[in-house]
């Protein structure tokens, strides 16, 4: 009996949690009663931490000319949002820097394509304004979190879903539809709704590629569908899903983005990858 979408998103609570100390912190951060002491003693106790926090406020990306010493300052030129986001970023790499064979992709890739399409994502809605940045980008980083579980626990049946999707030169989740009755995207939703993430970033995982079908946030689902085809089509990541993913001109025209835009976007993420690979641990 092939398993159902419920079976593999109760199996994804086997992932690996998110550690203790992050939890706290993420908590701290989302209590408007803390304070940026708290916060910045609470991380202050992780050594990892502590080392990427003041890793990004250091960064070319944020441009201080003298050397910030203390995660107190860090997290003051950060932001709450950045800070957050990159504590959750710190703990996805953990569970995506591997190989996913059951979508023909090397370890290292899916992290790649996950980084990559954040990058686009926050780059577009800091630009057009379309949504919040930091919530573009934890959307996009996190768009194919279904795939490990997918790959992890229903391997035999991807390859099916792989000889499908090449023979009737169908999207992926199409042929996983087709296979399995469900997709990743859906899983990965479900697997956000498990980590108790916002209802607007489950839906923009669940949905990124249906932003039509988005009612809570359209925008923010419509960001995570151009960012994960666009980052597609510079090549990066594409695994057995290769070309077939169109964008969806409706969630163009949502944002207010015309082709131009796109290609305009991809050249300043091509210069900016290499440091903001650095930034986001990916070496």
């Amino acid at each position: 009996m092939s398993p159902t979408l419920e079976d593999i998103i109760k199996k994804s609570e086997e992932l690996p949690a998110l550690p203790k100390v992050v939890h706290k912190a993420l908590a701290l951060i989302d209590d408007p009663d803390s304070t940026l002491e708290s916060i910045s003693s609470l991380i202050s106790r992780d050594p990892v931490l502590t080392f990427r926090v003041l890793k990004l406020a250091n960064s070319a990306y944020y441009g201080y000319s003298r050397k910030i010493a203390t995660v107190q300052e860090a997290v003051l030129i950060l932001g709450l949002a950045a800070v957050k986001n990159l504590l959750l970023t710190v703990s996805v790499y953990k569970i995506m820097n591997k190989k996913v064979a059951g979508y023909i992709l090397e370890k290292g890739e899916l992290w790649k394509h996950s980084m990559v399409s954040a990058l686009i994502a926050r780059q577009l809605a800091q630009r057009f304004s379309c949504c919040d940045p930091e919530k573009a980008f934890m959307a996009a980083l996190t768009h194919d979190i279904g795939k490990i579980v997918m790959n992890h626990y229903i391997a035999p049946q991807l390859k099916e879903v792989i000889a499908v999707s090449e023979r009737e030169r169908i999207p992926f989740q199409k042929a996983e539809e087709m296979i399995l009755g469900f997709n990743h995207a859906q899983v990965g939703g479900g697997i956000a709704r498990q980590w108790n993430l916002p209802e607007e970033l489950v839906e923009a995982i669940q949905f990124h590629h249906e932003p039509l079908s988005a009612q809570i946030n359209p925008k923010l689902t419509a960001i995570t569908h151009v960012a994960d085809v666009t980052c597609m089509s510079m090549g990066v990541g594409l695994g057995g899903d290769g070309l077939l993913y169109p964008i969806e001109e409706q969630a163009l025209q949502l944002l207010q983005l015309a082709p131009a835009d796109i290609e305009n976007l991809i050249a300043e993420v091509v210069d900016s990858i290499q440091e903001n690979e650095e930034m986001l641990m990916v070496n």
